[in-house]
């Protein structure tokens, strides 16, 4: 056993105060950590876990003929099973354990089986409602054991490790790794697009750019260089305008937040921010439809506003509690919107691209609710570890749950159940509350 150090140091790097939260597992001072060998298994099925979650088992385990037919999903979805299964030993041997944010992580979860009871595809709703559960115990076990400085840089390895792979699988001819686009779309460089070892390639650019924004933030010189050049490439052999968008964005942006989080509390910026924001998404709305068109791009997202207007409907119809968590198109309530929306031809549209409507679909305005509930506190409480705990990790934080906002709207991200996005906000959320309540006890200090 060795003795934890204290929940916060300081360090002198290339001349400059660099702030860390050098707290091990449980973060507590005066307690001890468990022995490095089981630290490090653990820390390898969380980074194994990870990978599932950006889509490494889909990419490898679910078979695409060449015309972008799927084939069966048995092993992928023994696999996720395994991970399941470990994840309760997992759970049970968990050193950290609090009353309050284990208690949270089973009543969210909770919710989601139990919409079963009221689920249109009731066999849907349990199977996929238990594993989006686990899916939030296992984000409740890491944001326990781990600082948020040790999960961002293990994210932010494992994201290297898929891009990287990803693009030599393609150089070697793994089909896999292809992206079946049924418009067969071009990528930036001429080629077909990839998705790598991503579930496709529009959420490889998303991840991608999550993967700059912590490049940016946690890393310095070549290392910083060599990682945004992966990440660049990779979205420009994807053909994710998304990507694209977001990865200048957060070059833009991260710089910026570095400046501006550890002067300015949250409470006046958004004084400032909600009313520009509200002001350019009136200006957007009004030039929305000429602007696409000036872009040359489909003014309805690639048939977004089509199918959203599907998902006001149902939840006009099952407003209070959903349809059941996955359930809706696993139904032939689900069929309609691929019937009548001309982009997707051809193409079994799975979701709603919008992580609030198909919440609001699946588990009702509770749901909802507690979607937002999660998003307020986990990034309303990241800013302030940022302002106060560390710099670093904690922009690198912010500016992660910042682009899942950004593509909130257009992507599902939220409340699915084996994706990262659900798995990082949780973490981010638990990570948070841990901190919270442990400085508050007194056994986690404040920088001042």
């Amino acid at each position: 056993m060795r003795t934890v150090r204290p929940a916060w140091a300081q360090e002198r790097r290339g001349g400059a105060l660099r702030r860390r939260d050098a707290a091990a597992v449980g973060g507590a001072p005066g307690c001890e950590s468990p022995p490095s060998r089981w630290k490090s298994l653990r820390g390898a099925y969380f980074a194994v876990y990870t990978a599932f979650t950006f889509g490494l088992t889909a990419a490898v385990l679910i078979p695409v003929s060449p015309d972008g037919e799927v084939g069966d999903n048995t092993l992928f979805s023994l696999v996720w099973i395994v991970m399941h299964m470990l994840s309760v030993p997992l759970l049970l041997t968990a050193r950290r354990l609090d009353a309050v944010g284990l208690s949270l992580a089973l009543v969210v979860g909770g919710y989601l089986v139990a919409s079963t009871l009221w689920s249109v595809s009731p066999a849907d709703s349990l199977v996929y409602g238990a594993m989006a559960a686990g899916n939030i115990i296992v984000a409740y076990v890491l944001a326990t054991e781990f600082t948020m400085p040790q999960i961002l840089r293990m994210v932010l390895a494992v994201l290297l490790i898929l891009a990287v792979g990803g693009m030599l699988a393609h150089l070697v001819g793994y089909d896999q790794v292809l992206d079946h686009d049924t418009h067969e779309r071009e990528n930036f460089l001429g080629g077909r697009r990839i998705r790598g070892l991503f579930t496709h390639n529009i959420m490889a650019g998303f991840y991608c750019a999550i993967g700059v924004v912590l490049s940016l933030a946690l890393l310095r010189g070549l290392r910083r260089v060599a990682a945004l050049a992966v990440f660049a490439v990779f979205v420009l052999l994807a053909g994710s305008a998304t990507g694209l968008f977001l990865m200048v964005a957060a070059v833009v942006l991260v710089p910026l937040a570095r400046a501006v989080v550890p002067r300015i509390p949250l409470g006046p910026l958004l004084t400032v921010l909600v009313p520009l924001m509200v002001a350019v998404g009136a200006l957007l709305w009004q030039l929305w439809t000429p602007l696409m068109e000036l872009l040359g791009r489909d003014p309805t997202m690639t048939g977004r506003t089509t199918m959203w207007e599907f998902g006001y409907s149902a939840i006009a119809e099952r407003p209070l509690v959903g349809w059941g968590f996955n359930a809706y198109f696993h139904t032939s309530y689900g069929e309609e919107p691929s019937r009548y929306v001309p982009q997707f031809v051809d193409y079994e549209i799975a979701h709603f691209h919008n992580s609030y409507i198909q919440t609001a679909v699946d588990l009702g305005i509770i749901g909802l609710m507690m979607l937002l509930a999660v998003l307020i506190a986990a990034t309303a409480r990241s800013y302030g570890f940022a302002r106060t705990h560390d710099v670093d990790a904690g922009v690198a934080l912010v500016m992660v749950l910042a682009i899942f906002l950004i593509a909130s709207p257009t992507e599902f991200l939220f409340f699915n159940y084996n994706q990262f996005g659900m798995f990082m906000l949780f973490v981010a959320f638990f990570g948070m509350l841990r901190l919270r309540r442990a400085t508050s006890a007194g056994t986690e200090p404040v920088r001042r």
